[in-house]
Formats: C-alpha cells, structure tokens, sequence
C-alpha cells in the first residue's frame, strides 16, 4: 500500500491532501477506489499508477464499452466475488479487467473454466464493482452493451471496446521486431512451393521415444516431484504404468487406489511441472492431473502432452473439485483431455471410463488424415509468411488450427502472422497456445514475449523471456535474449 501511495502522490495523481483523505477512506488499503469514490482523481489517472504498479495495462472503464454477452462467459456473482470483469472476450483469448492482475491463481482458474487465454489488466476495483452492476442492469433492459460516459460511437452497439491505460514507465514500444534476436535465419522460412524445410519445431522433444522396460520407475520424494506405487495385480491395467498428479496427498492416494486396483503400476507426482518430467521420462500409459496445480496447472500440463507427437498417444484424465457441469466437455476440447472427473470421484464412473482408456492407450488418437492436411496448411502459411502474403497466411493458418487444435506448429505459425499484422491480442492468444503444446522450444516464448512487450505487458514479457532462455540450446542466441531481459528488468 504505501509503495502505491507513494506512486499516487509522486504521478501528481492524488495532492499530498487527498492521499490523506483517501487513506483514511480506505477499506482494506483499497487507496485507488477510495479516491475514485470520493472524486479526488480521475479514473484514468489512477488506472495509469496502477498500470505502473503492476506492469501491465489498465483499463479505463470510463472509456469502455462493455458487451453483455460477456456476462454469460463469466457470471455476475463470479465478477463480484472476485473483482474482476471480461471487458472483451474472443474466440481464444478474453482481456479480463482485474483489481489484483498478479493474482495467477485466479487467472490459471478462468483459463481452465473458459478455455480462453486470459490478458491479465489492472484496473481501479471501486470502478469494476461500477461496471458490473450497470452491465447487469443493460443486461436486464435488453441492450447489448453498456458503455461508460467516454466511449467512442461504435457502428456495431454490441462491440468491446477496451479504454486501454499504459504506465508512464512503462509505454507501449513500437513495431513488433519478430527478427531482431533470430540468428541467420531461423525464423526465415526456407523452402520452395508449400514445403518448409525447417522450422523451430524440428529439435527432438524432451520426451524420451522408447518407454523404460521396467515400470517399477523410482521417482523424487512425493512433495517435490513424485512417488512410485507398484501394484502387481492382473486386471486390465497389468503391466500398464500411471501416474497421478494432485496437490494433496489425499487426492493422490485416492485416485491411485482406483488405478491400483485395476493391477497398474502407479506413480505420483504433488505439481505440475513435476508431472510433466515424470511423464517424459517414464512415458505412462495413463496420467491423471488435477487442473490447478502449482508450480504449473494441469490443464497446461494436458495441453503440453498433448502437443508433443512423442507423448501424444498418452492418455489424460483432467480432475477437479471446483469445476463441475459443462467444463467436462469443454476441458477436453480446449485442452485435449481424453476425459475429466468431478471431485468427489464416482467410484464406478471412474474405473469405467480407466478401463477404456487402458485397452486405448499407446495408440495414436486423432485422424491422421486431419494431421497430415494441417501440416501441409501450416506449411503452406509459414512459406506465405516469408514472402509477407499475410492476409492469406492467416486464412490458410486459421484451417491448420481447425483441422488439428494440437499442432503448436499451426498456433505458431498463426501468431506470427497475426503478429506482423498487428493484431497483437489474437497473436498472443495463439504464441500462448503453442507455447503450452511444446515448452520446450524457445522460438515460441521469444514471439510471444516480444508480442507482450508491444502490448505493454511488462511482467509477461519477463515471464516469457526467462522460458526462452530456460529453453534456448544456443548460447549465443541465449546471450542476446539475456540481455534483453536484463534492459526490461533495468539493469
């Protein structure tokens, strides 16, 4: 509180005496709605400390137009409990006005319930509560929108429009430059016609290609990676390997009761990252993973299996305690969940769906057919790239992404494009997507950190930039990136 109250007063947005006032009206420190509340500053004054504050955008809800359909993705209650509000929500991504934008948390858990990448935007919280109870009463009366005293005329009257507010430390740079770290030419496509001789996606994944011989894998102690539970019994999960992946203990040990009794080997893991190094190295037939892990949440974990061709065979069950009715069916088209368990488990709906899933594991799922022509699309798009036809790359990228949802290639591809063209929040929605599918190639993180940067989403961009480097085989590529990181950082 006081590091923002210092920025309140210094920015000239609040008077040495109003921030005294404001202070004394706070409720648990909220000094920013109390000065809106009591007119001490304008909105977008104090959305552009804020944007400061937390290193990222603001949104001014003074300027915004605000659909009411985006309370049917997000509900009111939802809104109010949380302090947040959808101001615009697309296909894939939903720009979320927030009163605590690095609450990770709660952005892991709508990215899980909606399916949609969510760009985290600061936002005055007295001003949100504002928003949300005039859209719920244009939702009442019919209108398609609600829109604050400052937004522009629209020609569509159910259209967004975000009132964006960028941090005098922190201003929005210029054009994207995609290239400027890339050595010779990694991101120059090569190739003639439709066919692409290289992209960033030819390393060999992480995943090792052939499955240990012996299922009885020893793994790290439970809470800092996983546990391995061998269970000899004949049923339909003799001699297959599972591992479930759960923050509590209790959750573990339950779910692997299930599989133990089904006669698989089990193995655990309590976060999601080290579920993913487990299902790498020992190449389970079977992974369960409870949806909001730390460390790395499981729906990513799913997409990331997903995404890799070595590891795609794998069957995944996404579980929770929090989400139940149609995020089911959302869970796996979103993230290619082969199914999903409401807590508390049903024990006979469990072991039957785990049954099917055992007699199916370790063939490739999908339609090869689908696979083969989205290939070809993306291909056909990055060559588009190279000679800047990017109106049509986009086009043929788009059908790549619809005929296979699970090729990074195809979401990197389309993210790049729709980053060159400037449509930087569908381009970070797709860099994101692809960078879940495949961790661990840093092209990816480099694109979409650069996209951040130009969106003014400061601590994302460093986010980003560490996995690129974490990432990145070449040093000297590394070197470069680290530098970059080190400027965002003021060093």
């Amino acid at each position: 509180m006081a590091d923002l109250a210092a920025q309140l007063v210094k920015s000239g947005a609040l008077a040495p005496e109003a921030l005294s006032r404001a202070l004394a009206a706070a409720n648990d420190g909220d000094i920013a709605s109390a000065a809106l509340r009591l007119g001490l500053a304008e909105e977008g004054a104090l959305a552009k400390v804020l944007a400061d504050h937390h290193g990222c955008p603001a949104v001014d809800f003074s300027r915004s137009a605000v659909p009411t359909s985006n309370l049917a993705v997000v509900a009111p209650g939802y809104c109010r409990q949380r302090r947040v509000l959808p101001v615009s929500v697309g296909k894939s991504e939903m720009v979320l006005a927030m009163a605590d934008p690095e609450d990770h948390v709660l952005a892991d858990e709508l990215r899980f319930v909606t399916g949609r990448k969510v760009l985290r935007y600061a936002a005055v919280p007295a001003a949100i509560e504002r928003a949300i109870d005039s859209l719920v009463r244009e939702k009442n009366r019919g209108s398609q929108a609600w829109r604050g005293p400052g937004a522009p005329a629209l020609p569509d009257p159910g259209a967004p429009w975000v009132g964006v507010v960028h941090g005098a430390r922190n201003p929005m740079p210029g054009s994207l430059e995609v290239p400027e770290l890339q050595p010779g030419d990694m991101l120059e496509i090569v190739g003639v016609g439709e066919e692409v001789a290289h992209t960033p996606f030819d390393a060999p994944t992480p995943a090792r290609r052939e499955r240990p011989r012996e299922h009885a894998v020893k793994a790290p102690p439970p809470m800092e990676s996983g546990s391995a539970t061998t269970v000899r019994l004949q049923g339909v999960g003799a001699g297959k390997l599972a591992l479930v992946a759960d923050p509590t203990s209790e959750g573990r040990d339950e779910m692997a009761a299930f599989l133990g009794k089904l006669g698989c080997t089990v193995l655990q893991a309590a976060n999601g990252r080290a579920a993913l190094d487990i299902v790498r190295e020992a190449r389970p037939d079977l992974v369960t993973l409870e949806a909001l892990m730390p460390m790395m949440p499981g729906f990513e974990v799913c997409r990331a299996v997903k995404g890799d061709p070595v590891l795609r065979p794998t069957q995944v069950v996404l579980t929770s305690a929090i989400h139940h009715g149609t995020v089911a069916a959302d869970a796996k088209v979103a993230f290619g969940a082969d199914a999903f368990f409401e807590k508390p488990y049903r024990a006979g709906e469990v072991l039957r769906t785990v049954k099917v899933l055992l007699i199916g594991s370790a063939v490739e799922t999908g339609d090869p057919a689908a696979r083969a022509a989205a290939m070809q699309a993306w291909r056909q798009g990055a060559t588009l790239i190279r000679e800047l036809r990017l109106e049509e790359a986009v086009a043929v990228l788009r059908q790549a992404v619809a005929r296979d949802d699970l090729s990074a290639e195809a979401h990197y591809y389309l993210g790049l494009a729709l980053a060159k063209m400037g449509l930087l929040f569908e381009a970070a929605a797709e860099l994101a997507r692809s960078t879940e599918l495949r961790p661990d190639v840093d092209a990816a993180h480099q694109v979409l950190a650069q996209t951040y940067e130009s969106l003014g989403f400061q601590k994302s961009a460093r986010e980003a930039w560490a996995r690129a480097i974490e990432t990145c085989p070449d040093d000297g590529r590394k070197r470069a990136m680290q530098a970059r990181l080190m400027k965002l950082l003021g060093m």
